[in-house]
């Protein structure tokens, strides 16, 4: 028997078995959906991360207090655990201002920004919020913020007083696009607002939803002269970022007293966090993939269970079939073909379910990205699922004795 003829066969066989095939169907939907939703989000979330670090740049070092022991985050525009006081660390030794400043005369060092992060009481135009201040230093601030401005002019250190907004405090928390210009109160101290910063397309909000003013005014609001909540140093493109960072950490030792392993805080770059994160966002593709991938072997056990009844009810036709001829390779070959095609039909409508709802959680905010190589992975899977379910029942199949068959009640 042709190989066109046995498909066509096993095509048949599943219409006259309609209710039950599409049952086992819907179990290989539903594992292929989940398998490939679970994988689509880590790719999202993987690239969305390298995306913001590819925006701030390869030369961008952060320090944070805390040893390697704390929690390392990157948060909008910033590399590092910078953010409110205890905020992506745990309790350490600060960074003092001074520590900061040494770092200007290491070699490879174009930029150095110490900053002074603390909760604001903002009031503007008879809103009252609370949200993050920054104090940057000005000369640094548009190296450093990862974001371009959208309108406006960036920190001045000739205007203390000038505040630069994140996206989010501008269209969403006071919901006016026309701030720029217009005065705010942070802390019962009058800015006005020289900038207006571009989305970041964080999903975890980050610069968004910042207020920047310059470091010294900072200082004042918060009575914080002498420890910075985090340090950005710029690298200058001439040198090697990695090695300016180790000039760095090795001047911030000299100056703590502490030798290697020891020291009390973390420095950070683009392409050391870049390695961490692809190494959390692979496990946690495997993690996610094998939990998704138990509701794809439930479904092929439902493609099993089909595929004995299949040879129970056919059995008197698999005495026909061999009694007119047919070798017991193409009887095998019959049911494997129904079987790989309901694994086949379970992974198509299973990908086009996925792709509805990768599109419904990105629009939610959550990123979620199904390759081409995702589909391939989900319809070959979902393949080889209904192949191995109906190996068993297409053996049984090919064994049976044309008369044994042909009697069979």
């Amino acid at each position: 028997m042709k190989l066109a003829d046995t498909a066509t066969l096993a095509f048949s066989t599943l219409k006259h078995n309609n209710l039950r095939s599409w049952l086992a169907i819907l179990g290989i939907i539903i594992g292929v959906a989940a398998v490939v939703m679970f994988i689509s989000i880590s790719i999202g979330l993987s690239q969305q991360i390298s995306n913001r670090l590819n925006t701030l740049g390869g030369n961008i070092i952060t320090i944070t207090p805390g040893s390697s022991r704390a929690n390392v985050l990157m948060v909008g525009g910033r590399i590092g655990g910078g953010g409110p006081p205890g905020f992506g660390s745990q309790k350490s030794e600060p960074l003092t201002f001074s520590e900061a400043n040494s770092l200007q005369t290491l070699a490879g060092v174009e930029y150095v920004d110490a900053r002074l992060t603390g909760r604001g009481d903002i009031s503007y135009s008879n809103k009252n919020t609370s949200t993050t201040v920054v104090g940057s230093e000005p000369q640094a601030f548009l190296a450093t913020v990862g974001v371009n401005m959208s309108e406006g002019m960036p920190l001045s250190n000739g205007n203390p007083y000038g505040a630069v907004i994140g996206y989010n405090i501008a269209n969403t928390t006071f919901n006016d696009s026309n701030m720029l210009n217009r005065q705010i109160q942070i802390n019962n101290e009058t800015f006005r607002i020289t900038g207006i910063l571009n989305q970041s397309g964080s999903s975890f909000g980050g610069v968004d939803d910042e207020i920047f003013i310059p470091l010294k005014t900072a200082q004042n609001i918060f009575n914080q002269t002498q420890n910075a909540s985090e340090v950005i140093v710029v690298a200058n493109p001439t040198y090697d970022t990695n090695t300016v960072a180790s000039e760095v950490e090795s001047q911030l030792m000299l100056l703590q007293h502490t030798q290697n392993g020891q020291q009390d805080f973390q420095v950070t770059t683009a392409s050391t966090l870049q390695s961490t994160i692809s190494s959390i966002t692979d496990t946690l593709s495997l993690f996610l993939g094998g939990i998704a991938s138990i509701s794809l072997i439930v479904g092929g056990i439902g493609v099993a269970n089909t595929m004995f009844m299949s040879v129970l009810e056919q059995t008197k036709y698999i005495g026909i079939l061999k009694a007119i001829g047919m070798k017991n390779n193409e009887v095998l070959l019959l049911f494997l073909f129904e079987a790989g095609i309901i694994g086949l039909v379970g992974g198509v409508i299973g990908i086009a379910l996925s792709l509805i709802l990768s599109a419904g959680i990105t629009s939610l905010g959550i990123p979620s990205v199904v390759t081409p190589e995702l589909i391939l992975l989900g319809l070959a899977f979902s393949f080889i699922i209904g192949l191995i379910s109906g190996f068993i029942p297409a053996r049984n199949a090919s064994k049976l004795q044309p008369i044994e068959a042909l009697a069979y009640e």
